[in-house]
């Protein structure tokens, strides 16, 4: 059985979906300094936020996002859900801090369980009054990829007749501090692949696809292939210098999905900005595609949503399937080339057919995702 997308949205810094994929192909950036955060003190000022939704609560700021790009999605595909039982509707959403800002105004009363990565499937669940399988991936950075690729191998296994499935993450104070004290943060723009890169840029936003059976789909947006999993287990924040974990995701992706390297025609990149991060993916890059392939990242654009980065570059990788069009590395025209990489400058159009989207985490978690032009 084929899984297959058949509705899609997201919010970003840049918009919803429509509007995150008009602002990359433009090499827009959402990156700006925050007068809040110069207040209290951060040593970086600088991010990408959500300014399209109203403020509201903030301990519910990840149900707000999940419930936007949730309604977008459901939209796009209005036959999927009437007439499924409610206990064969699954829903499979990754996130990395879960409700940030409940962590960061926690008492004594604090309860875990209302602000964690399962509160969010919850919720999603309860918007879609799915009983099937509700299942929260704590995965951190490569989470939105583990959901989906689990997502589609419960509706190809029959387990499910319909998945959501994506990630969440609202703005972190935590994870900024934690960024930051790190040097990690770039204090300007992040420029993914460029030579003297500084960093990676915080962000957030949601993601959700619903998937279905091929047969299920009112309208196939596109094939989601197999997901390719690998643990470096090297060290708790930095890769392998060699990108050999990294490589053997991809690796396992494309086999399992039986598709060659050679057919792939756009990777969309972790491309974090930093200086190992990128120089590993690098390395794995020319290892898995010798013969080179079209490379570039988003996160120059909204910055990096953790949990929800690699749902959105999800939603991102399916837009180009359907347009035809490659996007291009936001704020990294200029390529390093000492990374030997063919880093997409300009929209690039073109018989899109296979995207293999990769979302690498801390501690050694490395995942790779196939996406495949619908029929």
């Amino acid at each position: 059985m084929t899984a297959v997308v058949s509705g899609y949205g997201a919010i970003t810094a840049l918009g919803a979906a429509d509007d995150t994929w008009a602002g990359v192909l433009a090499g827009a950036t959402a990156a700006r300094s925050w007068e809040d955060l110069a207040d209290e003190g951060f040593p970086v000022t600088t991010a990408c936020r959500v300014t399209s939704l109203p403020p509201g609560d903030p301990v519910r700021r990840g149900r707000d996002l999940a419930s936007a790009a949730l309604a977008d999605a459901l939209a796009m595909a209005p036959g999927a859900l009437p007439g499924v039982p409610s206990d064969r509707v699954g829903v499979y959403v990754g996130t990395t801090m879960g409700e940030s800002a409940g962590y960061e105004r926690a008492t004594t009363a604090f309860a875990a369980d209302e602000h964690n990565g399962a509160a969010l499937a919850r919720h999603v669940a309860g918007v879609v009054g799915a009983t099937g399988p509700v299942r929260a991936y704590g995965t951190a950075c490569a989470a939105g990829n583990y959901a989906i690729g689990a997502a589609a191998a419960a509706v190809r296994a029959g387990r499910v007749d319909v998945a959501i499935a994506g990630g969440v993450e609202p703005f972190s104070r935590i994870a900024m501090v934690g960024f930051a004290r790190m040097r990690a943060m770039t204090p300007d723009l992040c420029r993914p692949f460029v030579a003297g890169r500084r960093g990676m840029q915080l962000g957030e936003g949601a993601a959700f696809v619903v998937i279905t059976s091929a047969a299920r789909a009112g309208q196939a947006r596109a094939v989601v292939g197999a997901l390719g999993l690998a643990s470096d287990a090297h060290h708790p924040t930095s890769p392998r210098a060699d990108g050999s974990g990294m490589a053997a995701a991809m690796r396992s992706a494309l086999s399992r999905s039986g598709v060659p390297a050679d057919d792939v025609d756009w990777v969309c990149a972790h491309g974090t900005g930093t200086p190992q991060s990128d120089a590993a993916e690098a390395a794995a890059l020319r290892t898995e595609f010798p013969a080179g392939v079209p490379v570039s990242s988003i996160k120059g654009a909204i910055g990096h949503t953790m949990g929800a980065a690699s749902a959105v570059e999800t939603v991102i990788a399916v837009r180009a399937l359907e347009a035809g069009v490659v996007p291009p590395n936001v704020n990294g025209p200029s390529a390093d080339p000492g990374l030997g990489l063919d880093v997409v400058a300009a929209p690039r159009p073109g018989d899109v057919r296979w995207v293999l989207n990769c979302a690498y985490a801390f501690g050694g978690l490395d995942s790779a995702l196939v996406l495949g032009r619908a029929a």
